[in-house]
């Protein structure tokens, strides 16, 4: 995509009934979540970055940069010397589920809670499947109702307006409060509010566009239920490390769906060109929005089969209603190289 200037797809914020300016919203929450949409590649990621990411390091702030590989490169290139005092994330890898990367963040609040703190992070990145994007956007608007009420410190979300498409954009533009332009900061008027978020379990997946093989379970069921999903994972090349955990993600999803979803559920399996997904289904409901996305205590239990799937899998998707849940999961069989950024 080419673009006559900097930032010609997204508009200029206009204060609408009942919104804040940005002095109120900070007042309403110590938690900075912020987009910055450049173009140019790395030059306009860094004229975006950099001010704020040399402010922090002379402020003696704790700083953590959570990228892909490219980006990371031309940070610490232009930073030289002071890039020691930043810690970098490889966002490649971290984020390519999007439920792993809040308890990164949590982790780092957690290591530096004392003082000033700047999170940079780009969860959304050119060549992201549309299923991958859905998840984004939802964990977009999770971190203003996870970090909501805790202690402050600012988070830069970097957006690349020459590689996304405007949909991606415009969900963006929902789920951030702040936007950061020119070095400064402003309110952002089409955010919908850290409270307002829609259920992150909200709507339907698209259906399986491959043959699928189908089997109901109870209880009784799960060690064959295992022995399917390792069977199949090997037959279709994912390889033992691979089958072994698909098989422990799958089997921790259905003994939840025996404890908290009615007694049973129905196990789907199919293939999509590279990609091996298994759907759990059953009659329970989800109504805790950080499921799976924080780290559960050890006396806790109903919510560590979500937790065990997201650091096993390369995609979680859960959809709940009062007519049940259906958590779909995703094991990649060769991780494609990407486009660099």
């Amino acid at each position: 995509m080419e673009h006559s200037d900097a930032m010609p797809r997204v508009p200029t914020p206009t204060p609408s009934c009942g919104a804040l300016p940005v002095s109120r919203v900070a007042e309403r929450s110590s938690f900075r979540h912020e987009a910055l949409f450049y173009s140019d590649g790395d030059e306009g990621f860094l004229e975006g970055t950099l001010p704020l990411l040399e402010g922090a390091i002379e402020g003696g702030a704790a700083v953590l940069v959570a990228v892909g590989p490219e980006r990371a490169a031309a940070l610490r290139e232009t930073l030289g010397d002071r890039a020691a005092r930043v810690g970098f994330a490889d966002m490649r890898r971290m984020g390519r589920n999007p439920a792993r990367i809040i308890p990164v963040w949590r982790q780092f609040l957690a290591e530096h809670g004392a003082g000033p703190l700047l999170g940079v992070g780009e969860p959304v990145w050119p060549g992201r499947s549309p299923a991958e994007l859905s998840e984004c956007e939802r964990h977009e608007d999770l971190l203003n109702l996870a970090f909501d009420d805790g202690p402050p410190w600012r988070l830069l979300c970097p957006y690349d307006l020459d590689g996304l498409d405007d949909p991606v954009l415009e969900a963006a533009q929902r789920t951030h409060p702040l936007l950061a332009r020119d070095g400064k900061t402003e309110a952002n008027w089409t955010y919908r509010g850290a409270h307002a978020t829609p259920d992150p379990f909200a709507g339907g997946l698209p259906a399986p566009s491959a043959p699928v093989r189908e089997r109901s379970f109870t209880g009784g069921d799960l060690a064959e239920l295992r022995r399917l999903v390792s069977s199949w994972g090997k037959e279709e090349s994912l390889g033992s490390e691979g089958s072994e955990e698909l098989v422990l993600a799958v089997n921790e999803l259905a003994t939840n769906s025996v404890r908290y979803g009615g007694g049973g559920g129905t196990l789907r399996l199919w293939r999509d060109g590279e990609t091996l997904l298994c759907e759990v289904q059953d009659d329970g409901r989800m109504d805790e929005p950080l499921v799976g996305r924080v780290r559960p205590a050890a006396d806790v239990h109903n919510s560590r089969g979500v937790w065990i799937a997201n650091q096993l899998c390369d995609l979680v998707q859960i959809r709940s209603a009062a007519t049940g849940t259906v958590v779909r999961v995703h094991k990649t069989l060769a991780r494609p190289s990407g486009s660099g950024y």
